[in-house]
């Protein structure tokens, strides 16, 4: 299958041809928040038969599962508390989360699309592009496949210990492939040694050095509160196993799985699995402290999702839903739930089942 030279990728081959490679973390970076042309700059088309998959969020049951995950966190803390998802996709899940919950809350979405933001906007919520201005406060912060849409390095076991990092090039007819060279940042090879882990030689691995940052940035705005991820990973030790000799780098276009990344430059969604270790450490390195990992399956039936069955008039159909978000043959064991928390509140939500 022909690549498509979208408009994306021909700024981003007028810079390689100017500045030279890039590493893939900037190309991933550019080709998914370019406000442009980027991926999520598409954000509209989210949920549309030709958009991007749409997971937990499009599910209502989800919704009220988080909205008990919300009251359960208020009970704990003893005061109402402002809510801020991470990465609010077309505002649906927010907007079903608020019809859940008795009391009006302060609901604010983080959200680097501009597109985006705007259609959160019109499900009424509270769209902001970044965390600056948000004052710190009682917080409850959840994101739904959040941590694995952070843009990650690319690198390669090359034997004796040593590690290259991979460049996005162009080859001589002018076509984006990638090429190993000298390390960007000493990072890398940091987090392998505080994790304990050798590569293959040619084995390839996803390294996100974005972490910290968006940890640090979401723990300024928390005076007491919650975090709660949930998205896909590993251990470190599984994650950079000879099991994941590729990586574990995916891409999607049109909801279709593709292999090349650089099949659609913008068009396509590009991400990569959790590494568990890493976002615990950094987590605890924040000043949280660590809950979980939880399956998903078993989070939300603690949390009494099976009550949302027959609330909304259609048993059977309530229950279809609550059977894929918690069932392991739906997405119960695709997802897994990181619970943070400030110092000295109750264990996290979800984490062990309702009295």
């Amino acid at each position: 299958m022909n690549r498509i030279d979208t408009e994306l990728a021909k700024v981003l081959k007028s810079k390689i041809r100017s500045q030279g490679p890039l590493t893939f973390r900037d190309f991933m970076a550019v080709a998914l928040y370019d406000e442009a042309n980027g991926f999520y700059a598409q954000g509209p088309n989210i949920g549309s038969p030709d958009g991007p998959f749409d997971t937990n969020a499009k599910f209502p049951a989800f919704g009220y599962a988080m909205a008990q995950a919300i009251n359960h966190a208020e009970k704990n803390i003893g005061c109402p508390l402002r809510i801020l998802e991470l990465g609010g996709g077309t505002g649906q899940l927010g907007k079903s989360i608020i019809s859940f919950l008795q009391n009006p809350h302060e609901y604010v979405v983080l959200e680097t699309s501009p597109g985006l933001r705007g259609t959160q906007e019109q499900k009424g919520l509270q769209a902001i592009s970044n965390l600056k201005n948000l004052s710190p406060g009682p917080t409850f912060v959840f994101g739904n496949e959040v941590l694995d849409a952070l843009p990650v390095h690319r690198v390669m076991g090359m034997g004796n210990e040593e590690v290259m990092e991979m460049y996005v090039d162009l080859d001589k007819d002018g076509e984006f492939f990638e090429q190993p060279g000298r390390l960007s940042t000493s990072e890398l090879t940091e987090r392998f040694r505080c994790e304990g882990i050798q590569l293959g030689r040619g084995q390839v691995a996803e390294v996100c050095l974005e972490l910290k940052p968006f940890f640090q940035s979401v723990r300024q705005v928390l005076e007491r509160g919650y975090v709660i991820f949930i998205d896909y990973g590993d251990s470190a030790s599984n994650l950079y196993s000879h099991r994941h000799r590729n990586g574990t780098l995916r891409s999607y276009y049109h909801q279709q799985q593709i292999h090349d990344p650089f099949f659609a430059v913008g068009q396509q969604d590009l991400t990569a699995d959790i590494d568990y270790t890493a976002v615990l450490s950094i987590g605890e390195e924040v000043g949280f402290e660590v809950d979980g990992p939880i399956p998903q399956g078993t989070w939300l039936r603690n949390l009494g999702i099976q009550a949302y069955c027959g609330s909304e008039g259609d048993r059977e159909s309530d229950q279809e839903e609550i059977n894929v978000l918690t069932k392991p043959a739906g997405l119960g064991s695709t997802f897994d739930v990181l619970i943070f928390k400030t110092r000295g509140l109750p264990a996290g939500p979800g984490l062990h089942p309702a009295s």
